[in-house]
C-alpha cells in the first residue's frame, strides 16, 4: 500500500508539482507522473516500484518497530507512509540546501536549481528540466548558485558536488557500516549529523538511520530521553527500535507535525 500524499509531504523530497491533475515527481535523471488514486503511473526510466521501495516488506518493518504506544498510534494513524529510495546526489544538495530554512524556501531553492542547470527533456507531450549532474553544479560560479536563493548554501552545494565528482562514492557508502559511511558524508562541508543522517536514510540504504529534526525533538521527551545531545539521543532510539529505526522516525515524525 501506499499512500502518495502523505509520502511526498513527508520531508523526505522536494521536487514535486503537479500538472493537468497528474503529480510530477523529478528525482536524478527520472520524471515520474502519477494520479493520486495511483490508477496510472509512468516513469521515464521506469524507476517508481524503486523509488517507492514498494520491494520494502512493510508489514513486517511495521510489526519490527511497532514497540509502544506511540509508535503505534503513528503506525496506525499514517497508513501507507514509505521511505523513499531517492537518488543520492540530489538528496545530498536536497538536504544541504534544507539548513536553517523552511520547506517553502528549500523548494524554491532546488526549483531554481533545476530551472538554471538541469537538462530539458521533452516526454509524454509534456517539457520537464532534470535535475542538475554532478558535473554540471561542480562547474557552477558562486554566483550563479547564489542567484538560486541558495544563499551561504551555495558554497556548500558546489563543494559537495566537486568531492562527489572526484572522490565520494554513493555505492560505496551503501555497502559500508552505518557509522562509517556517516563519517564519510560529514566530511562535505554544511554536512552535519542530521543533514547526513537524511541522506544516508532517503538515499543510501541505511534504513536504521534516525534523523532528528525540531518535530522529532518535541517527541523525544516521551520516550524518557531529555538530552539535547543528538549523536546520544539519535544512537537510543536507532538502539531502540533496531534496523528500521529510519521508518520508526518517519512515522514520528507525521505524528509529530499533527500532533504535538
Amino acid at each position: 500500500m501506499l499512500n502518495l500524499r502523505l509520502t511526498l509531504e513527508s520531508g523526505q523530497t522536494f521536487i514535486y508539482y503537479t500538472i493537468d491533475e497528474m503529480i510530477v515527481i523529478i528525482n536524478g535523471n527520472d520524471v515520474m507522473m502519477l494520479t493520486d488514486d495511483l490508477k496510472m503511473f509512468e516513469s521515464y526510466n521506469d524507476n517508481i516500484k524503486r523509488f517507492f521501495r514498494l520491494d520494502d516488506d512493510i508489514e513486517l518493518i511495521n510489526s519490527s518497530i511497532n514497540k509502544d504506544k506511540i509508535i503505534g498510534e503513528a503506525i496506525s494513524h499514517f497508513k501507507g507512509l514509505r521511505i523513499l529510495r531517492q537518488d543520492p546526489f540530489q538528496a545530498l544538495i536536497s538536504f544541504i540546501c534544507s539548513s536553517n530554512t523552511s520547506i517553502r524556501n528549500i523548494k524554491m531553492m532546488l526549483n531554481n536549481l533545476v530551472n538554471r542547470f538541469g537538462e530539458r527533456i521533452e516526454w509524454n507531450g509534456y517539457e520537464f528540466r532534470l535535475f542538475p549532474t554532478v558535473d554540471r553544479l561542480a562547474r557552477a560560479e558562486i554566483d550563479e548558485l547564489r542567484s538560486c536563493g541558495l544563499g551561504f548554501r551555495a558554497v556548500y552545494v558546489r563543494d559537495a558536488s566537486k568531492m562527489v565528482l572526484n572522490m565520494l562514492d554513493f555505492e560505496e557508502l551503501k555497502s559500508m557500516d552505518y557509522n562509517e559511511a556517516k563519517a564519510h558524508l560529514m566530511i562535505l562541508k554544511g554536512v552535519g549529523d542530521k543533514i547526513a543522517d537524511c541522506v544516508l536514510l532517503f538515499a543510501l540504504e541505511h534504513l536504521e538511520s534516525f534523523p532528528i529534526d525540531r518535530w522529532i525533538w518535541r517527541i523525544l521527551s516521551s520516550y524518557g530521553l531529555d538530552t539535547k545531545n543528538y549523536k546520544i539521543a539519535s544512537e537510543n532510539m536507532r538502539s531502540y527500535f533496531g534496523r528500521y529505526a529510519g521508518y520508526a522516525q518517519q512515522y514520528l515524525y507525521c505524528y509529530a507535525r499533527m500532533f504535538y
